[in-house]
């Protein structure tokens, strides 16, 4: 019971707390970040290249990270790259559509599940209930390591990813390590972890063993260091090009934690979609492949 209750009053934070072109409706936030609402539609470009998808596991330390690795057939020379991370109890699937339109566009992809943060996932070493943002911060590091050395990457080229949970992240590895990061793109990323879990428990001794967050069981690992943590502050530190997607109507993780963090970072594009949820779909997916392309195109 007292389980259960604990997971309404996080679910209830988060509710207090278009095919589409790009409208006019700028807002500058400051000289170098601006948002923008995406009201009508946009085709994403024809893919140029056929797609290989490929296996490939990752290993170090007794961490086996496995993923799905996404390549434009016939694309002779080192290719720019993007990694791809998924959400809390998401897996590698989930960002599939994504991966394979960006092979398409001439990109090497990789896609994968993070050890005991992904629901029927294949990759494994660390335990369900010992898993936080904090390991899964040295799981990306070292799928970027493995990446940045393939012989077809080009290792100065290697972009990050994220939705959700995977979208804080990979904002936090980025803040880390800005040289080894081309740019960032962020999907509904859930800076509010920090502030939901203080807000939620006040301290670790009122958190239980497990819980059960949107059906996926955490334990009490994944919220230690989160009381002292400002997971916004901290992910924000990264001073190359970020794009933030983000839906009007995401109730999980509000708008309002990637305007703040569009004016957190020194050159972010916020771009938020109008009526999507936390998740794309449909004619939401295909807008942010149009903009995920252009971005990376210039970045």
């Amino acid at each position: 019971m007292k389980k259960r209750l604990i997971t309404i009053i996080l679910l209830s934070l988060t509710t207090l707390l278009a095919g589409c072109t790009v409208s006019d409706n700028t807002h500058h936030v400051k000289s170098n970040s601006k948002t923008v609402k995406v009201e009508k539609k946009i085709k994403p470009k024809q893919g140029k290249y056929q797609v290989i998808e490929q296996n490939w596991t990752i290993q170090r330390d007794g961490v086996n990270i496995y993923g799905r690795l996404y390549l434009p057939q016939n694309k002779v020379g080192k290719k720019k790259a993007v990694i791809l991370a998924h959400g809390l109890a998401g897996n590698h699937q989930d960002l599939a559509n994504y991966a394979k339109y960006l092979a398409s566009r001439g990109y090497l992809a990789y896609a994968f599940d993070f050890p005991g943060g992904a629901k029927r996932g294949l990759s494994n070493g660390i335990d369900q209930l010992q898993m936080s943002i904090f390991t899964e911060e040295q799981n990306l590091k070292t799928v970027l390591k493995a990446v940045k050395n393939r012989n077809d990457v080009n290792s100065k080229r290697v972009s990050l990813l994220g939705e959700s949970q995977g979208g804080a992240v990979a904002a936090m590895l980025a803040s880390k390590n800005p040289k080894e990061i081309r740019s960032l793109i962020l999907l509904y990323p859930a800076f509010s972890i920090s502030d939901y879990t203080q807000a939620a428990f006040g301290s670790i001794k009122k958190v239980p063993k497990t819980l059960n967050l949107f059906g996926f069981t955490v334990g009490k690992a994944y919220f230690e260091k989160l009381f002292k943590f400002n997971l916004l502050r901290s992910t924000t530190k990264y001073h190359g090009p970020v794009l933030l997607l983000h839906g009007t109507d995401d109730i999980i993780v509000p708008e309002t934690y990637s305007e703040k963090a569009a004016k957190k970072f020194k050159h972010a594009q916020l771009y938020k979609f109008k009526h999507a949820g936390h998740d794309f779909k449909g004619k939401y997916q295909k807008c942010a492949f149009t903009l995920i392309d252009n971005f990376l195109e210039k970045n």
